[in-house]
């Protein structure tokens, strides 16, 4: 964007500046006391036992001996805990205030600023052990993805509640923002690794540097280079996507870093009054808006490669917007909603769900064809179809173990019947050093050995970006879907000269082939196909195996589904089965059970071909 024009545009619109954010400075006005909308109910309700949960405990000490675990040991869930907990609290306590009026929470909220503003740094051991050696001495002006969220969602408590806040506590908070963000980004002579990377971190750390500086640089020529800034990140950020606008990351992270975007640029549209808009006048954005409708499976259950969670619902606020601002957009289901103040306590999607909220128009966009999506460069497929009375899902991906936030999956799938994930994709795992270290991949979930990918000569995929799929063919009708890619270059086996898998969905009958077809320089290889699944299997007799719905006593609505089954078929003269249970730690650090089934050939030519199906039952 042409700086001349930029400049401009701010100082046009800068004797507005107070009324930025005006649709969150209209609720701080006139408090939300009563509604009649479900969702903003259902967002009240969960907000109240935090309250009161915040209320009876008080603010955590930020120890140095959980700080230093991280260096030690390598976990970040002990400190970690302690710092999101001060996020979750300020979040909370603005979210009821935009509710009941900030009276009766303002000592609650001042405290909580204070003791944020106390913090020694507002960057994570983690991020800033792992991005900048340079930091040493200076760790309280390092700007990490929490630091800038931490400056814009003090700053924009400061915007809303001036009036009623003390004096002291935003002096001191706008102080301390300067100091650790706002300073070291406007003088620093070299740039942040983050302000020229594709992925999440360039939206987010940027977008809330540009927010936090719209809201306490008032000044236009002295806003405007940061902005320009701001935005060259904004377009390295969108380069990540693929042309047709696929996150790699996952729908999670298509939250996390285009939500700053979308946030970002609605706020820098009100300080230009209109003029700078780069959702609206970014082709690719508009592309980027829409990937959600491609990954959603059914229900909340999406297709969650690389680290991702498995269900994911629609954030109302940010959809709110999105469907103001594009007619093409739709949503799933307003079902089972995600939490209003997720376990990092993000603040801008929290305050927006509020006071972004268009029910109506979310209502009016609630539903999706069933169709089939095929993303040509990031090298999905993604099915879902009605057969008789069943909903039938299926996705497929080929793409490169080099993507952000990588797991080595190229091959890989996920079947869904009915709202029960059959062959499952474990998503992210518990962070740690070693999860984003030199051992990544001996953990399972990152690793093709959690994933439904074939196993030759005992190797397992290669991380990288040269390990990467060709596809071959896409075909897709009202009756059947076919992908097929070729995966050699996926494997570090020499011998390998070919493999070609093609999965065929029958929409008819709701049948998955899966057939890999393996060409090898000489006889005497060995092939293993394994699948992955969180229900238990059963060899009912060779050539079958049939998948037990499992009970959890968490899920009380598993009890309506008792008794569905999933069959598994294959050549019994040619496949051996085998099964073993392993546990996978999740994100959240608890311990899943995860079956791995292994058909093995018992005899391998220089050229073998294998076809397994899975078929309702």
């Amino acid at each position: 964007m042409n700086s001349r024009y930029l400049l401009a545009a701010l100082l046009e619109a800068e004797s507005d500046q107070g009324s930025l954010f005006q649709e969150g400075l209209q609720v701080v006005t006139t408090p939300i006391r009563h509604t009649e909308s479900p969702l903003l109910t259902a967002v009240y309700n969960e907000i109240s036992p935090l309250i009161s949960e915040f209320g009876s405990k008080p603010i955590a000490a930020l120890p140095f001996r959980e700080w230093d675990l991280y260096r030690s040991v390598g976990t970040r869930i002990e400190f970690e805990a302690l710092y999101f907990d001060r996020r979750r609290r300020l979040a909370a306590l603005v979210v009821a205030a935009l509710k009941d009026g900030v009276e009766p929470y303002l000592a609650a909220l001042e405290n909580t600023m204070w003791a944020i503003c106390d913090e020694y740094t507002w960057c994570l051991p983690a991020h800033l052990m792992n991005h900048d050696a340079a930091a040493e001495g200076e760790e309280y002006k390092h700007i990490d993805l929490f630091a800038s969220e931490t400056a814009h969602a003090l700053s924009e408590t400061c915007h809303m509640f001036r009036a009623q806040l003390n004096d002291l506590v935003v002096r001191r908070v706008q102080r301390e923002i300067m100091a650790r963000v706002l300073e070291p980004y406007m003088t620093l002579k070299r740039a942040f690794w983050w302000e020229t990377c594709d992925i999440n971190w360039s939206a987010v750390c940027a977008g809330n540097i540009g927010m936090t500086a719209i809201y306490l640089i008032q000044d236009s020529k002295a806003l405007m280079p940061v902005i320009a800034r701001v935005l060259a990140s904004m377009d390295c950020f969108l380069e990540g996507f693929s042309e047709e606008g696929a996150c790699l990351e996952g729908l999670g992270y298509w939250y996390y870093g285009f939500g700053y975007y979308v946030y970002f640029s609605e706020l820098l549209k009100q300080r230009t009054g209109g003029k700078v808009d780069i959702l609206q006048s970014n082709v690719k954005a508009r592309k980027v808006a829409q990937f959600p409708q491609s990954c959603f499976l059914q229900g909340n259950h999406i297709a969650n490669f690389s680290d991702c969670s498995r269900k994911n619902g629609i954030q109302i606020g940010i959809f709110s917007r999105l469907c103001e601002q594009f007619a093409e957009i739709r949503i799933p289901t307003l079902d089972n909603q995600p939490v209003t103040i997720d376990h990092c306590g993000r603040f801008a999607s929290a305050i927006r769900n509020v006071v972004w909220l268009n029910e109506d128009l979310l209502r009016e966009r609630e539903g999706m064809p069933l169709q089939t999506d095929v993303l040509p460069e990031a090298q999905w497929m993604v099915s879902r179809a009605k057969v008789g009375s069943k909903l039938v899902s299926f996705a497929a991906k080929g793409g490169h173990n080099d993507e952000p936030h990588n797991h080595n999956d190229i091959g890989h799938f996920l079947w869904i019947v009915d709202g029960i994930r059959w062959f499952e994709d474990l998503g992210a795992g518990l962070y740690t050093k070693q999860y984003f270290g030199e051992e990544r991949y001996s953990i399972l979930c990152n690793s093709s050995a959690g994933h439904s990918v074939p196993i030759i000569n005992g190797k397992h995929q290669e991380a990288g970006i040269q390990h990467r799929a060709q596809v071959l063919g896409v075909a897709c009708s009202d009756a059947s879907d076919r992908f097929q890619l070729e995966l050699s270059q996926a494997y570090a086996v020499p011998t390998l000269e070919k493999l070609e898998r093609s999965f065929e969905f029958d929409k008819l009958r709701g049948k998955l082939t899966i057939s890999d077809s393996f060409e090898f320089r000489e006889s005497g290889a060995s092939v293993t196909e394994r699948y992955i699944t969180q229900h238990k299997p059963v060899i009912v007799q060779e050539g079958e195996i049939r998948l037990e719905l499992g009970l959890r006593e968490d899920d009380m609505q598993m009890q309506a589904r008792k008794g569905k089954q999933q069959l598994i078929r294959y050549d019994a003269k040619q496949l051996k089965a085998s099964i073993q249970a392993v546990e996978h730690q999740n994100h959240q650090g608890g311990t899943e059970l995860v079956y791995l089934i292994d058909l093995s050939a018992v005899e391998v030519g220089n050229q073998v071909s294998i076809r397994v199906t899975l078929e309702l039952e």
